[in-house]
């Protein structure tokens, strides 16, 4: 018998023996899967995909189709710093320079009259009704979502058109397209996909900028200022953010059943016999790494993802009920989630789960899911203020000496700040503008002063080392800069 047959045999009596082996252990795994499945569902947690219906009507699908059609373009700066605690009115100036890739006005002017119509429609689409995606839930973690990146690009393109406006003295049209970008987040409840709400928190952002911007101008409306009002005073950042773990849950655990349907092996072991028999062993290992996951690694994967979100879920359900970020950065989880651990060192879920973590690291700049909400709830805070300062000062001429003036003719109670629990900072100064200001993730008061421009190496350094120390700095609804001010600087 030859050298080559007689391995061959012998292999086969490897493979024998270790599939009776994995055979065994993996016998009672099904089972106790679908007990902690059930376990689960009895205690009202979602675990399957069939659990989530993303479909829309008619209306919403004529609106999304809408959103989603306006050409992309380079990312417009809406908001220009000038020193600590003051910004540029951008609707003030004949031309800035274009910087870092970004399109300053007004080289976007081209840019929006290409995109007119589309931008018109998505315009309408916006003020017409709420705000919601077809999508196929049944995909779960490999969902297409289209619409975001869509999204993202009608606030910066409505935004720079709203300053544009300003400049050529369209006042209702650039107010028009301010209430647009504000409907992007107000008017939309984002499927429960992290991502998703990352997107609508830049849009808060985005939306932070606009205002300011347009609120420079005086003599708005009590009306249209009331309106503005209501569409912040009806978000909710942290409500839908539970559900985004139930969904990932879900999706989970499908991929590990399908990892189950793939064909099975081993394979690459006998092809690497015929070709190099000194190749048998290396080949033989992988195979049988393959075929242990996909037999007895996948359904332990599966209860252990189905214990990791469920255990997600219960933390973003606590720290949603944080009335600050100060309580809620003290939770479990919260600017250091744990990351999930199979028992498999080869288990391809954990591999998938750790380059996603690795990706959204970037969007969410180090501090976490949580953290962009608190921050975004912080910005919310902020322009309801400052709407109900301009709200005063139309009807006073002047600004108050201190915030709890507001109270309750322009807002129901002094506004604070979701940051640190404290009544947000405000200062009125000598020249009759004002300084608003959130102390930010950190919490510490920095006086109003706005956080250094971060290079691209400091964003990346943040995205990988969770947990990292919040940009030092606060969140300044600034003072507007002076004419020249702006000069010297550009």
């Amino acid at each position: 018998m030859g050298t080559p047959r007689k391995i061959a045999l012998g292999v086969l009596a490897l493979v024998a023996c270790g599939a009776l082996v994995l055979l065994r252990m993996a016998s009672d795994e099904p089972g106790s899967v679908e007990a902690t499945r059930r376990a689960l569902r009895q205690q009202g947690f979602k675990t399957d995909l069939a659990d989530f219906d993303f479909s829309a009507t008619a209306e919403c699908c004529a609106r999304a189709e809408a959103l989603t059609d306006v050409p992309r373009s380079r990312e417009p700066v809406l908001m220009v710093a000038e020193g600590s605690n003051s910004a540029a009115v951008l609707w003030k100036e004949a031309s800035l320079p274009e910087t870092e890739g970004q399109q300053l006005l007004p080289a976007i002017e081209e840019t929006l009259e290409e995109s007119k119509t589309e931008l018109d429609a998505a315009r309408d689409a916006a003020l017409s009704g709420p705000l919601r995606f077809p999508l196929e839930a049944r995909q779960g973690p490999t969902m297409l979502l289209p619409h975001l990146a869509a999204l993202k690009n009608d606030a910066q393109l409505l935004g720079a058109r709203a300053i544009v406006e300003l400049r050529n003295e369209k006042r209702e049209a650039a107010w028009t397209d301010l209430l647009a970008v504000t409907r992007l987040v107000s008017a939309w409840n984002p499927e429960p996909a992290e991502v998703s709400h990352l997107v609508r928190f830049n849009c808060v952002g985005t939306a932070f900028d606009v205002t300011w911007q347009v609120l420079q101008a005086p003599g708005w409306s009590d009306q249209q200022l009331l309106s503005l009002r209501r569409e912040w005073e009806a978000v909710d950042f942290f409500k839908g953010l539970p559900e985004t773990a139930a969904f990932a849950r879900a999706g989970m655990v499908a991929l590990c059943q399908l990892e189950r349907r793939q064909p099975p092996g081993p394979r690459m072991a006998f092809t690497a016999l015929r070709q190099s028999p000194r190749a048998i062993w290396s080949e033989l290992a992988r195979d049988w790494r393959e075929y242990g996951y996909r037999h007895y690694g996948t359904y332990r994967d599966e209860k252990a993802l189905l214990l990791y979100y469920r255990d997600r879920e219960l933390a973003l359900q606590r720290a949603v009920q944080s009335p600050t970020w100060a309580e809620m950065r003290q939770l479990p989880g919260v600017t250091n989630q744990g990351s999930f651990q199979s028992e498999r060192p080869y288990s391809r879920l954990q591999m998938m789960l750790n380059q996603g973590r690795l990706a959204r690291g970037w969007q969410m700049r180090g501090v976490g899911l949580l953290g962009m909400a608190a921050e975004a709830e912080a910005r919310r805070r902020l322009i309801l203020a400052a709407i109900a300062l301009e709200h005063y000062h139309n009807r006073r001429g002047s600004y108050p000496e201190r915030l709890e003036e507001l109270a309750p003719e322009y807002l129901k109670s002094p506004p604070t700040d979701f940051m640190d629990g404290k009544p947000l900072r405000y200062r009125l100064l000598a020249d009759g503008h004002f300084i608003l200001y959130s102390v930010g993730l950190d919490t510490i008061d920095h006086g109003g002063t706005m956080p250094p421009r971060q290079s691209p190496a400091e964003i990346y350094r943040r995205s990988v080392m969770p947990g990292a120390a919040a940009e030092p700095g606060d969140l300044v609804w600034p003072r507007p800069a002076s004419a020249s001010a702006v000069r010297s600087s550009s």
